[in-house]
């Protein structure tokens, strides 16, 4: 199986809209002689690449050698289950910006570790292919709604459906 790893299209505001500050800056700092101005833009352009690669080639969710294995950081965090030991696959949702909610987390949980995964720069129709491999190879994963349905791939949203509270 191949690793997952993010898509281009769920990231595009990465590598269009974010070098843009960047290169205002390292255009407004040339435009006036300023050379600390350059560098802080040629630095926001950096740390916005740097952002791109390791989406683009560093970061990946895979099996192996019997481990689920999850890597990112420019493949400086590695986290691991092994297969085994895998007991859960939830779909954790966590606290966002403006009282939201984040898209939710790929939380596969084991005996005595944990992967977790936001899949906000993921497909999700990806996660099928994976999670029929783990179901395989150990039949006992519980999975709840969520990801029980990308596994037989019915269609499901990141977003939170939004439920009234009470009687109003």
């Amino acid at each position: 199986m191949r690793p997952i790893r993010p898509s281009l299209g769920a990231i595009w505001p990465s590598f269009t809209l974010f070098p843009l500050p960047g290169v205002a800056v390292v255009l407004m700092g040339s435009a006036v002689g300023d050379g600390s101005l350059v560098a802080i833009g040629a630095l926001v352009l950096l740390t916005n690449l740097g952002i791109v690669l390791n989406y683009t080639h560093f970061t990946s969710l895979a099996v192996e050698g019997g481990d689920l294995v999850y890597r990112t950081m420019l493949g400086m965090h590695e986290e691991r289950v092994p297969l085994g030991a895998l007991q859960r696959i939830d779909a954790k949702r966590y606290a966002g910006a403006h009282a939201g909610v984040s898209a939710p987390h790929f939380v596969a949980r084991g005996r005595e570790s944990t992967v977790k995964v936001n899949t906000k720069p993921f497909r999700l129709s990806d996660f099928a292919p994976l999670l029929a491999t783990l179901r395989g190879v150990n039949a006992r994963i519980e999975m709840d709604p969520f990801w029980l349905a990308v596994a037989n791939g019915e269609p499901v949203s990141k977003d939170v459906e939004v439920t009234r509270a009470g009687p109003f």
